[in-house]
């Protein structure tokens, strides 16, 4: 019989399970004649699970027996992770992404112990109201397992007020719909939808307690400084390289990162220009990127850099969502995020069949929906194939008669036959609860028309995530990226750049480049400052 679990996952798998210290009971949930291609790999995948330690057990039981009802099973697969002690169950086949929050759900159960931060934990032993939590994931979204982590933890930490269904969407449609989920990850609490993506840690946990979506908190949890030499903003390629490069070099560092490890490279499907690599998922890369920074440096994820201020003595005072930070330098990685089109029913059907990445929405889409990508560089182009590749109808949308992608995306998607509206922009996005048709306009014929789809990818470019550089006043070009010297320098003494945020070439190779600079640069300086000198 072939194994679902590959031999060089077992073998890593084999080492995670050493450090489990309590018996994992996984108990699945079977009925037949729904869903059974997943039902036959969750059965699998169990097992094989269960011949990697002695300390997971693997129990099947009928979605129509006693247990299934004790423990209110409506669909199938289902995995309950230890039942007797908490509720959390992964509605689903626990594969890709989502296979890889099932693995930390084994190994936090088996610890009894969450991922969350002493001060998030403190306040959830003060929750008195039950809290049936939902998060909605898909296999290919890289952020859901983090949103996952949270809502786990929150269950092992209160496990008598806090229950948690982890919902595959395409498995569970009826229940994906009843929450008009087309993006995710989707949280939703005692039945209210309370986040579309990743929420900083904070901000779950205020969820958790009112119930009902919150704004971020600007006053930092925890009392206590901590002094590094180097912070790091971001934890894409440049400020992964960057932390790598400036710990072997000797100086301490922390690298910050409020959204998901490894920007926009990590929702890119396929890598095919980074040397070393023919062809990589950008996840994988960016995977590989951050657990060889692991070895040097620590990296934050979830915490949000809320101010950054220069001290009399040229130090400067970081305040985040949990920390507080005195360090001797700062290099800003912080990217760049999607530029919008600024049409009607954009905003409001943004996670309702709107959305700027293919990988973690696209899924949803993938047994024949029809879906618009709006561009025509590289990213839409990528991003128009990896859909045509998992089964969407997919129609690129390009407001001019040639793309600007590379001559051998354009080929791949001639030879893939995806239709390509030339000269056309979308003036609307029209629907209800959920998208359901755009307008558009082919510019040449000047002719206004409808097109009836499920949802509208948008791939147009990016705008720099500036906001602390402006804090900061730190000198901008006129497009608002960082202005740097050659040596990653800002206009600010002890401030340096790297990656997207400083504009020009937007390459993983790039953004590597400058963050090795800048690292090396900050050394140098922090050795022998030349702002003394001056």
């Amino acid at each position: 019989m072939r194994k679902v679990i590959g031999d060089d996952i077992r073998n890593v798998l084999k080492k995670e399970f050493r450090s489990l210290r309590r018996d994992i009971y996984l108990h699945l949930f079977i009925k037949k004649g729904l869903n059974d291609r997943h039902n036959e790999f969750t059965i699998k995948f169990c097992k094989e699970l269960s011949l990697l330690s002695k300390k997971i057990h693997c129990h099947r039981h009928s979605a129509a027996s006693l247990k299934a009802k004790e423990i209110a099973v409506e669909t199938s697969p289902v995995v309950a992770v230890n039942p007797d002690e908490y509720d959390i169950q992964f509605l689903g086949a626990p594969v890709g992404e989502e296979g890889r929050a099932f693995i930390t759900t084994i190994t936090m159960v088996s610890q009894n112990r969450g991922l969350l931060s002493k001060e998030s934990r403190q306040r959830l032993k003060e929750l008195e109201d039950q809290r049936e939590v939902m998060v909605f994931v898909s296999p290919t979204c890289p952020y859901c397992p983090q949103q996952v982590v949270y809502a786990v933890s929150a269950a092992i930490e209160a496990p008598h007020r806090v229950s948690v269904r982890i919902v595959e969407i395409l498995e569970n449609r009826r229940l994906a719909e009843r929450f008009s989920v087309v993006s995710v990850p989707q949280t939703v609490i005692n039945g209210n939808v309370v986040a579309v993506g990743v929420q900083p840690e904070e901000v779950f946990i205020d969820a958790l307690f009112t119930g009902a979506p919150v704004e971020l908190k600007r006053v930092p949890a925890a009392e206590k400084v901590i002094k590094k030499d180097l912070v790091i903003v971001g934890a894409g390629p440049a400020g992964l390289t960057a932390a790598i490069y400036a710990e072997r070099s000797g100086l301490k560092c922390v690298v910050i990162e409020k959204g998901g490890i490894g920007g926009q490279v990590a929702v890119t499907p396929v890598v095919e220009n980074y040397p070393g690599f023919s062809r990589i998922p950008g996840k994988t890369l960016m995977d590989m990127m951050a657990q060889q920074a692991l070895q040097y440096t620590e990296i934050h994820q979830g915490e949000e850099v809320i101010e950054i201020k220069k001290t009399r003595r040229n130090r400067f005072r970081v305040t985040t969502t949990s920390n507080r930070y005195l360090c001797r330098g700062i290099i800003l990685a912080t990217g760049a995020t999607h530029k919008k089109l600024g049409v009607p029913g954009e905003e409001r059907f943004l996670g309702r069949g709107v959305s700027y990445c293919a990988t973690c929405d696209g899924y949803f889409f993938k047994d024949g929906k029809k879906v618009i990508i709006v561009g025509g560089g590289n990213s839409a182009v990528t991003e128009a194939l990896y859909l045509n590749s998992i089964g969407v109808d997919v129609t690129l949308v390009h407001r001019r008669d040639a793309l600007r992608a590379e001559k051998r995306l354009q080929d791949s998607l001639k030879e893939r036959g995806i239709q390509v509206l030339w000269s056309t922009v979308v003036e609307e996005i029209i629907g209800e609860e959920v998208v359901k048709s755009v307008r558009l306009k082919d510019l040449k014929k000047k002719k206004t028309y409808s097109m009836q789809v499920d949802g509208v990818f948008i791939s147009i470019g990016y705008k720099p995530v500036n906001a602390l550089a402006k804090d900061l006043g730190l000198e901008l070009t006129e497009d608002g990226y960082i202005k740097v010297d050659s040596r990653q320098r800002t206009s600010m003494p002890g401030v340096y750049a790297a990656g997207d945020i400083t504009g020009g070439i937007k390459q993983i190779v790039t953004a590597v480049g400058q963050g090795s600079v800048a690292a090396i640069t900050a050394f140098e300086d922090l050795s022998n400052p030349y702002w003394k000198e001056r």
